[in-house]
């Protein structure tokens, strides 16, 4: 009996490995690759499009997940404000909305294969980074008129470009994205360095 539970154990264990294999390290964080395609399957459920796990959207999500696994250290690290459950339930009934109600969210869930729960704490993430780069990096940004005027020169909105005194509130905004992104993108690159990071490639990865 005690054979049979054993080899039970072994091969319960073989299994969860298979399917959730690790793909990445970074530093004591563990990405695995069901953690990689539910994300996938979570942002083409809010962009409504067709799941795509083709092998270089796959390795695209994967650096996409290092940088948030370094993102989260530095959040844990210097106690940036978090998402909070109230804000966490907004945003859930946001998208509810967004997908035209009740049936339409639920449907979308079992489509992309998703739990509320999974879909909860993949929203509190998002709303988490967007504090934490407003925290950061925002307020980093210089604005003035000579860097306003360059950025405008260069800015393609939707629709027909208008005056730039007429747009100034629309491309101080932009501005200070584009350079909070650019500082955010420094970052990561400094502290990848600084940082131990492995990958690996999934038994059976999709090419």
């Amino acid at each position: 009996m005690r054979t049979l539970v054993l080899a039970l154990s072994i091969a319960v264990a073989a299994h969860a490995e298979i399917v959730d294999r690790i793909v990445a390290t970074v530093g004591r964080a563990v990405i695995t690759d069901s953690q990689l395609r539910r994300s996938l399957r979570v942002s083409a459920m809010l962009a409504r499009t067709p799941l795509n796990e083709s092998q270089a959207v796959w390795e695209e999500a994967r650096n996409r997940m290092i940088e948030q696994a370094l993102v989260k250290e530095e959040i844990r690290i210097s106690r940036y404000p978090v998402a909070q459950p109230d804000e966490v339930r907004a945003a859930l009934e946001q998208v509810r909305t967004h997908l035209g109600g009740d049936a339409a969210y639920i449907n979308a869930l079992r489509e992309y294969r998703l739990t509320e729960d999974e879909l909860s704490k993949d929203l509190g993430w998002r709303l988490s980074f967007a504090r934490f780069l407003a925290y950061r990096f925002r307020p980093s940004v210089q604005v003035t008129d000579e860097a306003l005027l360059a950025f405008y020169a260069s800015w393609k909105p939707e629709g027909a470009k208008p005056a730039f005194e007429a747009a100034r509130e629309r491309v101080e905004a932009a501005y200070v994205e584009a350079e909070a992104a650019r500082f955010l993108d420094q970052w990561l690159r400094e502290t990848r360095q600084q940082t131990r990071i492995e990958t690996f490639e999934p038994k059976g990865a999709r090419r």
